[in-house]
């Protein structure tokens, strides 16, 4: 008998007449016999290492508990999700490019609109002021105004004779601070100076009315008489071109205006109120052909217009009746 037959039969691939033909061949050659015995227990070792292992108990109870629970649980989407995410670093890469340029790409647009924001706001300040400007108006048939004695008086002490006058409310107050600016004043009615203090207080301490009375928007001084040379008020007419109150300009020390827009906006431009109430928005200090500057006269000085047609908004701490002809 050949070996591959050996093996046939030591694996029990031999059966009817080969296996009988097989087993008659072994008992006529002992040889044969006990090779095939030596190889059928070497098969046996390699088949069955003599150990037995046991499984540890109650797995069958909870197995089958833990599979009756998964089937009464609701699913979700994290049931979905493979254990091991197959991120690779050029992946990461990629999501991190998407994700900064979605950030440059938003944050423009983030701060235009709060910039629109703060224009609004600022409308919504003027606005405010305007109403107790107006009604001021309509009582006096002009707008507030220092006398002529009192040149020292700041352009900023109208709000004092608003208040004088008792036109002025708490939010108003609150409308003196231009949202854009960054600087914010506690304000009250009752803290609030009246205008013959104020005067005396620009004289001798102008540091504290600047605290008192200093507010984000200029105001328009009035213009000088072409027959007295008498600095005059703002007539209480309705124009949609005469300016009264608008954004402060850029200024050194409210002794110098500074070339450019106001820096309440960035220097974008500034929200202007006018005579008859309504508020517009100016992206340069031009107001027309006959007036190049809102902010100065046509002498180019911080003092009030030379002519009706000439309007000159000065900041808070500049006199009144700085100038005349």
């Amino acid at each position: 008998m050949n070996p591959n037959e050996m093996l046939d039969y030591v694996f029990g691939q031999l059966d009817g007449p080969d296996r009988e033909q097989a087993e008659r061949e072994f008992a006529a050659d002992p040889e044969a016999a006990r090779k095939v015995e030596l190889l059928s227990r070497s098969v046996r070792t390699l088949l069955d290492d003599g150990v037995t292992y046991q499984p540890p108990a109650g797995l069958a109870r909870r197995t089958s508990q833990f599979v009756a629970e998964h089937g009464r649980r609701r699913r979700t989407i994290l049931d979905f999700v493979p254990v091991i995410v197959p991120f690779r670093p050029a992946d990461v890469a990629v999501a991190a490019g998407i994700l900064i340029a979605g950030l440059l790409t938003l944050l423009p647009a983030v701060q235009r609109s709060r910039d629109r924001m703060d224009v609004a706001g600022c409308t919504y300040n003027l606005q405010q002021l305007g109403r107790a400007l107006g009604q001021y108006g309509s009582l006096h048939h002009h707008y507030p105004f220092g006398p002529e004695h009192d040149t020292n008086a700041p352009t900023g002490s109208f709000v004092s004779l608003l208040n004088d006058s008792g036109l002025l409310t708490e939010a108003d107050l609150c409308s003196l601070d231009c949202p854009c600016a960054g600087v914010r004043h506690a304000r009250t009615r009752r803290g609030l100076p009246d205008f013959r203090s104020v005067c005396r207080l620009a004289a001798s301490d102008p540091q504290k009315a600047r605290e008192v009375i200093g507010t984000d928007y200029a105001y328009n001084v009035g213009h000088v008489q072409p027959n007295s040379g008498r600095v005059v008020p703002v007539s209480a007419r309705y124009s949609a071109q005469i300016p009264l109150l608008a954004d402060q300009p850029p200024h050194e020390n409210f002794r110098t205006v500074r070339p450019g827009n106001s820096p309440n906006h960035h220097g974008r431009g500034q929200n202007v109120l006018y005579t008859d109430l309504h508020v517009g928005w100016h992206n340069t200090r031009r107001l027309g052909p006959k007036d190049p500057d809102m902010f100065l006269n046509d002498f180019n000085e911080l003092a009030p217009g030379i002519d009706l047609e000439d309007n000159a908004l000065l900041p808070s701490m500049v006199p009144f009746l700085g100038w005349s002809r």
